[in-house]
């Protein structure tokens, strides 16, 4: 057997556990969006408290990604990544043990707290040791993360009609705690290296953008609108400051020029938007089903299926698109889809009869998934194409604004989904995606290789 056989078997493992985690780190999201009526009841929870245990998940991701992204750069990859899957084993072990909300909500929030290290850590990891093609690295990346799309509902429903809801949460501990071994055991580290912390920056920036987001959550519960604009004031002073600490000696919290450069930018925006739909789409869709329709939790995940196949299947064809074209003119034509499928999902529930209305959300979920896993793998590859890609911190604030965009998701269900307006609902998502399809910009020159003419400036 020769070296390069012996080098590539832990090589393939080791990607193939990489790959679970993303898929797992989903999958912590999506495994309640099928019984989410079910526990909702079984803890006395209204609609707007169960999104809220929705909510305080990616609220905690959202706050601690840059700490996250820091600490993969300060301590290791590898090491910040088997210690956010421990804590994952235990917060979901806790979560299963829930008798109402407040507790529940915790232990949510610790699961994102934990699930924020994930995306730096596989990135960074990615980032390095497969470099050689990032197109369809990337597209592997979303495709596993529609994986957990495509396994977090059905699997979420079917545990909960056969063992529970409880099982739900014991059954994510459980597969934690594998991928954990295998963490410690085959995935291979991108060594720690010198970062300093800058604690002011840092603090500012999650008082900001936690305040704002906050803000946004406590109006989808319809709290009090003076204490959302209050939590709103904060962030914004928050965010003044932290951009004032940049001009003193201590520096600014990321070295000039990554967080503006066109690529981040782009990929960025593009990835809080898609993530901010796909949020609308995977609460506000099984909310409509069971309370409407009157599905229950296994039906609901069938249903749901559709959305995270057309993921998962989408995302690999989407390397292909680029090479062939270019990354740009790939996000502006999933953007495109993604506006249309949106469009047609409260369409759907305007069909004549039980039967049609579950086919045609069926096949607008299709569509809606396609779209979301050409824009995720696009714009992943245009972010580790670009510098901040070597940036811990820089890669935790792009994540951080992914985050934001499926908190503002999750909120804005909560506080559309009440009128009974599905039209409402879905439309805020599109008029944001038609944004972001103007913010992409024009196609860039084709004087480079197609795979790498990733959102340059168009001159």
């Amino acid at each position: 057997m020769s070296a390069s056989t012996l080098t590539y078997e832990p090589r393939r493992s080791a990607y193939v556990a990489l790959l679970a985690c993303s898929t797992l780190g989903t999958l912590s999201s999506t495994i309640i969006s099928a019984p989410i009526n079910v526990i909702a009841h079984a803890i006395g929870a209204s609609p707007r408290g169960i999104v809220f245990a929705v909510s305080a998940f990616t609220l905690a991701m959202v706050v601690f990604a840059p700490v996250s992204g820091w600490m993969c750069q300060r301590f290791g990859s590898r090491r910040v990544l088997a210690g956010s899957l421990l804590l994952m084993v235990a917060a979901q072990a806790g979560a299963a043990f829930s008798q109402g909300l407040g507790f529940l909500v915790v232990m949510r929030a610790l699961q994102g707290v934990a699930c924020s290290a994930v995306p730096p850590a596989i990135q960074q990891v990615l980032g390095r040791h497969w470099a050689g093609n990032r197109a369809r690295v990337m597209a592997a990346w979303a495709a596993a993360i529609g994986v957990g799309q495509a396994l977090g509902p059905p699997l979420g429903g079917l545990v909960a009609d056969t063992l529970g809801w409880r099982w739900v949460f014991l059954t994510h501990a459980s597969l934690s705690a594998v991928l954990l071994v295998l963490c410690l055991t085959v995935v291979p580290d991108v060594p720690a290296s010198y970062a300093p912390l800058h604690v002011s920056g840092m603090a500012t920036l999650l008082v900001g953008i936690g305040a704002l987001v906050g803000a946004v959550s406590w109006l989808g519960q319809h709290g009090e609108i003076a204490v959302a604009a209050g939590m709103a004031a904060v962030g914004v002073l928050a965010l003044v400051l932290h951009t004032q600490l940049g001009r003193t000696s201590a520096g600014p919290f990321v070295p000039p020029g990554l967080l503006t450069e066109r690529r981040f930018v782009a990929s960025t925006m593009a990835a809080g938007t898609v993530m901010g739909c796909l949020g609308v789409a995977i609460v506000a869709t099984p909310l409509h089903l069971g309370r409407d329709l009157g599905l229950g939790p296994g039906h609901i995940g069938i249903t749901m299926l559709a959305l995270a196949l057309a993921m998962t299947l989408a995302a690999p064809l989407s390397s292909r698109v680029t090479e062939r074209f270019t990354a740009r003119r790939t996000l502006r034509g999933g953007l495109v889809l993604l506006a249309l499928g949106l469009l047609a999902l409260p369409l759907a529930a305007t069909g004549s009869g039980h039967d049609t209305v579950v086919a045609l959300t069926v096949a607008a979920l299709a569509l809606t998934g396609a779209a979301i896993g050409v824009v995720q793998a696009t714009s992943a590859l245009g972010l580790m194409t670009s510098p901040a890609a070597a940036d811990g911190v820089a890669l935790g604030l792009h994540n951080m604004l992914r985050f934001t965009g499926l908190a503002v998701g999750y909120s804005w269900v909560a506080i559309a989904y009440p009128t009974g307006n599905l039209s409402l609902v879905y439309g805020v998502p599109v008029a944001a995606v038609a944004l972001t399809w103007a913010m992409a910009g024009p196609t860039a020159p084709s004087t480079e290789p197609a795979a790498e003419r990733v959102f340059h400036d168009h001159r």
